[in-house]
Parts: C-alpha cells; structure tokens; sequence
C-alpha cells in the first residue's frame, strides 16, 4: 500500500465514524445473512461487539501506515481469533460484510479508488491475522 491508499483508507474511515452504530450494525446483519452459522459466535445482544468492531478498525486504521505496528497487532488479533472459532474462509465474509457496511454508510466516499485501497489494507490485515492464527507470533 501506497501513501494514497493509506490516506483513502483514513480519510473514509474517518467518514464513518460519526455513523459507527449503523456502520456496525449494517456489518454484523450483512455477515449473518452471508452466513447464519457466524452468529454463534457472538452475544444475544450485540452492542458490546459492535463497539469493539469500531474501536479495532479504528486501531488498524490509526497504524495502516506503520507496517511493524500493524503486523504486530493483526497477528495476535488473528492469533486470538482462532479462539473464537474463526476460520480461514471466514475472511472473505469478513471483507463482504465490510465493503457492504461501507456502501450503506458512506456510498458517495466509496469510490471504485477507495474501494480499492480498503480490499489492500484489509488483504494485509488479513494475511497476517492468519499468519497469526497459523503460527501464533508476529513474523520476524
């Protein structure tokens, strides 16, 4: 990822934040209607989680530019994960729901240009989440 795309993927997530709730919302009833077998993994009431979506994704965000701090910490977030029952071909559903809440929330600042910069970050979240969940630790 490049400067541009680092600032797109900031600049749009800067965007949602003042609508987080229906942004989080909008992700988990899009996850749950790609795959209902997902919902056991959480809560009856899902606000709690909600706000935990938010507060990752603005973590991630924050340090999408500084490649070592976010590998550290979407590797042991991937590490976590496996905990919770996350598999492989959940990410995908993962990066559908995602794109999905985006266009719900903020479609004019989802330009195909953005579109673009968040499949990059979230495939280099998602690369070492998995890592993470395969070999437990950061990549030396």
């Amino acid at each position: 990822m490049d400067n541009h795309n680092i600032a797109l993927v900031q600049a749009t997530f800067h965007a949602v934040v003042p609508v987080a709730d229906e942004f989080s919302a909008a992700f988990y009833a899009h996850l749950f209607e790609l795959d209902p077998s997902l919902r056991w993994m959480f809560s009856d009431d899902l606000t709690l989680q909600r706000m935990k979506l938010v507060d990752e994704l603005t973590a991630i965000v924050e340090t999408v530019g500084r490649l070592p701090v976010l590998v550290a910490r979407t590797t042991e977030l991937g590490r976590r994960h496996v905990d919770y029952g996350v598999e492989p071909h959940h990410y995908d559903l993962v990066l559908d729901a995602l794109m999905h809440a985006f266009g719900v929330c903020i479609p004019d600042r989802m330009t195909p240009e953005a579109v673009v910069s968040w499949r990059r970050a979230y495939n280099l979240v998602a690369e070492t989440m998995l890592y993470g969940a395969a070999h437990g630790s950061a990549p030396v």
